[in-house]
């Protein structure tokens, strides 16, 4: 058993829906247990007829004590034949918040199509665990998600093996364009890991009853196409407004202005221009505001991170002493002293490329925000999608940035 605040209430990881863990139901594991169409599972990975599945056991009422009680004493996950489910989906809950232990914080990471999402968390996932956790302090592995193939749940390293390891580390090829989760319901099922942190000495005083720092990474790599659709901005971007930091990953050479810059050779060699940078942010913005009752002129109060992708291409247009073309190490904690003079450099440069859009909606939009720089793959791949090697630049800086502003991390001493 174990106590926690009556008012906490815990997000699913997967539909994001907000709950005390008193509702969430269990749904039988156990081999020999019955089994029952499960019209949750199917709404929330699209599919035509409910998948048969473990019985799910529903929370007895009980009085308003009762209930307040059960709010309070949460039960251990693990009885050996149930586990937690959200009441929601239907998807199991990962282990410590099944527990109550934690309270998951989501980071949303979003783009446009060909915006290089899907190199970006291949190639970021892997650096984190082999370099980033021991450079910067933190322990970091994979939790349950959830197997639509398989209809059960698979650990997130292995679907990440699935989605992306085998294409970019075993292959050596660029991942191709994300299909829309529309009609790919793997697409519906995220990326799990938790990252746990040295307790800061604040801690002791806001979280004095907590055993560790910790969080879960939640990493959706949904298709840019889908937030057009209305029906799936509800669905699946549901974790915008639950977000307590938010990455945008930025094709640059999606705005004219700078796209013009490049050589007729390289600019043919991109992919066409679909939706400017800026509309997609716009599009976040509406959603807050309707979402979250946002007034005229009040500014979205969760760190985001404007994040341009493939900055290996962006060596003619800057100087050549740029600190956006030098790796950035965080050794015992983020560089913010480095941060600032890369946001400083890249606002300048968007503005100085005739592409003020995406600044102007930072500075009268964001209460906190940071500009960065980043390649995943270092270089451009052939017409067929290969690759002659990685060569990743300052990938990890926009989400340690994040856990920086979230105190999960502490700023390098200055030098």
């Amino acid at each position: 058993m174990r106590i926690v605040a009556p008012w906490r209430r815990v997000v699913c990881p997967f539909c994001f829906e907000r709950f005390f863990l008193a509702a969430a139901p269990r749904r039988v594991t156990s081999a020999a247990g019955a089994v029952q169409p499960d019209g949750h599972v199917a709404r929330y990975l699209g599919f035509d007829a409910p998948p048969d599945m473990g019985e799910v056991r529903v929370p007895p009422a009980g009085n308003f004590w009762e209930q307040l009680l059960q709010r309070i004493v949460v039960s251990e996950e693990g009885d050996g034949d149930s586990r937690k489910i959200c009441p929601n989906c239907h998807m199991y809950l990962p282990n410590k918040t099944a527990n109550g232990e934690l309270t998951s914080e989501v980071f949303a990471i979003i783009g446009a199509r060909s915006s290089g999402k899907s190199n970006y968390f291949g190639v970021l996932l892997n650096l984190l665990e082999r370099r980033y956790a021991g450079e910067v302090g933190f322990s970091m592995f994979d939790q349950d998600t959830f197997s639509v193939r398989d209809m059960k749940p698979v650990g997130s390293r292995k679907l990440y093996r699935e989605r992306y390891y085998k294409r970019l580390f075993e292959e050596r090829g660029a991942m191709d364009q994300t299909l829309s989760a529309k009609s790919n319901p793997a697409l519906r099922v995220p990326l799990i890991y938790r990252l746990q942190f040295p307790k800061q000495w604040f801690h002791y005083v806001t979280r004095p009853l907590a055993q560790m720092n910790a969080m879960d990474l939640v990493i959706f790599d949904a298709a840019g196409e889908d937030m057009d659709d209305t029906a799936m901005l509800d669905q699946f971007y549901r974790f915008l407004v639950r977000a307590t930091g938010i990455i945008f990953v930025v094709d640059p050479f999606q705005y004219p202005g700078i796209r013009q810059q490049l050589s007729p050779e390289l600019r043919a060699k991109l992919p066409a221009i679909e939706t400017e940078p800026a509309e997609i942010v716009a599009r976040v913005i509406n959603l807050f505001e309707q979402r979250r009752g946002l007034r005229a002129g009040q500014k979205i109060d969760v760190p985001v991170a404007f994040t341009l992708s493939k900055a290996d291409l962006l060596k003619d247009l800057v100087y050549s002493g740029s600190p956006i073309l030098r790796d950035s190490v965080h050794r015992g904690g983020f560089d913010a002293e480095d941060c600032q003079q890369v946001s400083a450099e890249v606002m300048a440069s968007i503005k100085r490329w005739d592409s003020p859009q995406l600044v102007d909606l930072a500075e009268s939009h964001f209460r906190s925000y940071a500009f960065f720089a980043v390649s995943a793959l270092g270089c451009l791949p052939d017409n067929q999608l290969r690759l002659a090697g990685l060569s990743p630049l300052r990938l990890a800086d926009p989400l340690l940035f994040l856990l920086w502003k979230r105190g999960y991390i502490r700023a390098m001493p200055k030098a």
